[in-house]
């Protein structure tokens, strides 16, 4: 994979077995993965310590550092325990991960256009003085600097130079000024003067995505079954400030009839997994209820109307 390429989300175990997602860290900042192809032998381990070495230094840029290799679990626990790690292993026994980033080594392994292989194509001379030994390694030495959506920010790849994906990674995140617009704001944060109505922009369509409000964010903390009616609720003590093309506001405004979530997101033409987020940020901020699934006590003709409503409204996403 190379630099602007979107990391596809994984979940692996970690040293101490337990299930480790992507886009769990990246909820908490950027993310530093590095692969190396073989836990305690000697280039391997002075790349994970100089990532151990720099712990401050990353802390100070908000990132976090994961190594990944193909070692099994056991193994990356002995690694970590072994040499103190304060940062996960995760085990990529199956290679899966690995290959999907494009590091992977071998004859099942895809030939991708990636930074990495151009980078081996560059030196293959280099290569063939390595001998057997590196070709026989499961996986490329690489890391990737990732940001919170996902986009790779930076690729460093040298199999032999353990210090530079650390020192190269490290420079870059603190060189990197992440692009934030000031008409954008993260997903429910107090009003500011930006989403106050504003009569001579109040019909123009909306600029800002629904993910953006979300923060890319799709799963809610209120349970929100696809047929679950949304009521909107008297806002009159606590009139919502945004601007009226705000989606959050066509929201409300759908929800005077009690629409299902599925109905909300045809409706509005919105994904369902930001749908769900929206609403169930907007329940808990006060402005929507959302009523229990009608019960297997309805009436016959009742049961059609609120079905037949539903598919209607996921034939439309």
């Amino acid at each position: 994979m190379i630099a602007g390429e979107k990391a596809p989300d994984f979940t692996l175990y970690d040293h101490t077995g337990r299930p480790r997602k992507l886009s769990a860290f990246l909820s908490e900042g950027p993310v530093v993965l590095f692969f190396f192809p073989l836990a305690s032998s000697p280039i391997c381990t002075a790349q994970a310590c100089h990532f151990r070495d720099l712990s401050s230094e990353f802390a100070a840029v908000g990132a976090q550092r994961v190594g990944i290799s193909t070692d099994t679990v056991d193994k990356q626990a002995h690694f970590a325990q072994q040499r103190a790690f304060d940062y996960p292993l995760l085990s990529d026994a199956d290679g899966v991960v690995s290959e999907l980033f494009g590091v992977r080594r071998g004859r099942l392994a895809r030939l991708r256009r990636s930074f990495v292989a151009r980078d081996a194509a560059r030196r293959r001379r280099h290569t063939r003085r390595r001998g057997l030994l590196a070709r026989l390694l499961p996986v490329r030495r690489a890391t990737f600097v990732i940001d919170t959506d996902r986009t790779i920010l930076k690729v460093v790849s040298s199999e032999l130079r353990a210090s530079v994906h650390a020192d190269q990674a490290l420079r870059f995140l603190q060189n990197h000024k992440p692009h934030r617009s000031p008409h954008v704001h993260e997903a429910m944060d107090e009003p500011t003067d930006e989403w106050f109505t504003d009569p001579e922009t109040a019909d123009e369509p909306s600029l800002v995505r629904p993910y953006t409000l979300t923060g890319g964010r799709t799963d809610s903390d209120v349970e929100l079954p696809l047929d679950a009616p949304v009521e909107a609720l008297d806002t009159t003590a606590k009139p919502p400030r945004w601007r009226r093309n705000d989606v959050r506001g066509q929201i409300l405004t759908c929800c005077v009839h009690s629409p299902s979530v599925a109905e909300i997101a045809a409706r509005l033409s919105l994904p369902l997994g930001a749908t769900r987020f929206l609403v169930g940020d907007l329940v808990t901020q006060g402005y929507l209820r959302v009523h229990a699934p009608p019960a297997d006590s309805m009436a016959i003709d009742e049961r059609r109307e609120l079905i037949r409503r539903t598919l209607s409204g996921l034939r439309a996403l």
